[in-house]
């Protein structure tokens, strides 16, 4: 997928093209098709113009250029879900303790309002989030697993990467809801994460490699290097990838939602 944009420069072409398509350089192959000239009192100019074609694997998967732009739209509509969540209590039906209290016998003093167990928690967890990414206009179903108290719920849809955005920025959303959901719904410790065509383990990998290829750099220029703002399970891969690397270490910086990998040399 490609597009091809104008502008009195190349850089001027290219930052359109960024701005259109709300993507950075390291997502994009830049083809300059045409360097531009100012002419001669105005004579004979020329526009610059490029050639923008999506390299992203992440974005590749979605169909058009036209997904590749609205993508955020989606990724809205998760933030919005976000902020109602944390306000709104998800909707269970629960006893009244004064209703029990003038229905029960004064005997029965051992009665507790209803509570869901753990599964039945996760099932409705599971089914919320997909009704959230109903909501986003894409078509899915969930399933789950559950390891002692961690949670996996696997989105499954023909557009997964619309559920997952731009590195993983809306699944990490929509498993925040997930998590504040599950919270409002049972009282107890449980972890949960949202999967989709096994992102989570492409990440990783590509996290791995990133920290190597920045701790490289990081020798190579004896510089601070410091890397995008990434959620927490993200921050701990990069360290971990580089424990053992001599000559190195890592550290966070910032604070949320702005809290970032820093690799430096020793």
């Amino acid at each position: 997928m490609y597009k091809v944009y104008t502008g009195e420069t190349v850089e001027d072409a290219l930052q359109k093209g960024l701005s259109d398509l709300n993507v950075e350089e390291n997502d994009i192959n830049i083809d300059v098709l045409e360097e531009g000239s100012k002419g001669f009192l105005g004579f004979m100019k020329k526009e610059a113009k490029v050639k923008l074609t999506i390299i992203n694997p992440e974005l590749k998967q979605l169909y058009s250029i036209e997904d590749i732009q609205n993508r955020y739209q989606e990724e809205q509509k998760v933030e919005e879900r976000k902020e109602t969540i944390v306000e709104t209590k998800p909707e269970i039906k629960e006893i009244d303790e004064d209703e029990i209290d003038e229905t029960l016998p004064e005997d029965e003093t051992d009665v507790k309002k209803p509570s869901l167990t753990f599964e039945e928690a996760v099932e409705s967890t599971a089914n919320y989030i997909q009704s959230v990414i109903t909501e986003m206009d894409i078509s899915n179903y969930t399933d789950f697993t559950i390891k002692d108290r961690e949670v996996t719920i696997e989105i499954f849809s023909k557009t997964a990467a619309k559920v997952i955005g731009k590195r993983g920025t809306t699944l990490n959303a929509l498993g925040e809801i997930a998590q504040h959901y599950f919270n409002r719904i049972y009282r107890g410790y449980g972890r949960i994460i949202l999967d989709t065509e096994n992102y989570r383990e492409k990440r990783k990998e590509t996290l791995e490699n990133l920290a190597i290829n920045m701790s490289k750099k990081a020798v190579r220029t004896d510089l601070p290097v410091h890397l995008e703002p990434m959620p927490a399970y993200e921050r701990k891969i990069i360290h971990n990838a580089l424990y053992n690397v001599t000559n190195i270490k890592t550290y966070s910086s910032g604070k949320e939602p702005n809290r970032h990998i820093v690799i430096e040399k020793e």
